[in-house]
């Protein structure tokens, strides 16, 4: 690993202008929510990365390669995992061998390991939480795409069949997969400033 580390495609997510000195300011792209490496990171992974993104504004992009560095730097309460956010593709490391970078798997990974963990990702995003080991047969059954489910929930979270009356007409998971809910089209969809209400 070298001296430091480059956060990847800085120059694309963030647009400020290098002359104004250091940003106040970070852009975190809501399509990171559909980004299968980052929903499976932990809530306090993902909290370290925001951090260093946070660090890395003041060299442009740039952050140091130690981890007990950005410990500090970051204020955090544990050294984060750097190898990982490399290997998931948040970080680039010049050093590496591109079978370095690739996420670490069984060599014999199979496919039901892969869908107990997109089935898991599903479970945490999903916000009703009953009938798992049901709603685990059918995501088997029907192998649905996570991405594509992912980003039917993105809108369904906040629909107003979904908010009104504290949840109460959120489908069960087994019901949404078995009925292939994520395709889905939100209705009544009207543009504001900030983003699309349903």
């Amino acid at each position: 690993m070298s001296d430091t580390l480059k956060i990847r495609n800085w120059e694309k997510w963030q647009s400020y202008r290098a002359d104004r000195g250091q940003p106040p300011w970070i852009k975190i792209h809501r399509e990171v929510m559909r980004n299968i490496e980052w929903v499976s990171l932990t809530d306090a992974q993902r909290g370290q990365l925001v951090a260093i993104w946070l660090l890395a504004a003041d060299h442009n992009g740039v952050i140091p390669a130690s981890p007990k560095i950005i410990k500090k730097l970051c204020h955090l309460d544990t050294e984060p995992d750097i190898k990982l956010f490399i290997i998931n593709g948040f970080i680039d490391d010049a050093t590496l061998t591109q079978e370095e970078r690739q996420p670490v798997s069984p060599e014999t990974e199979t496919e039901t390991e892969t869908e107990t963990e997109t089935f898991d990702t599903f479970w945490r995003s999903y916000p009703k939480k009953v009938g798992k080991d049901s709603a685990q047969k059918s995501w088997k059954k029907l192998k649905p795409k996570i991405d594509d489910v992912l980003k039917a929930l993105e809108w369904q979270k906040v629909s107003s069949d979904w908010i009104k009356e504290n949840g109460q007409y959120i489908p069960n998971p087994s019901t949404y997969l078995n009925q292939g809910r994520w395709k889905d089209e939100p209705k009544n969809t009207v543009k504001t400033e900030r983003g699309f209400v349903c």
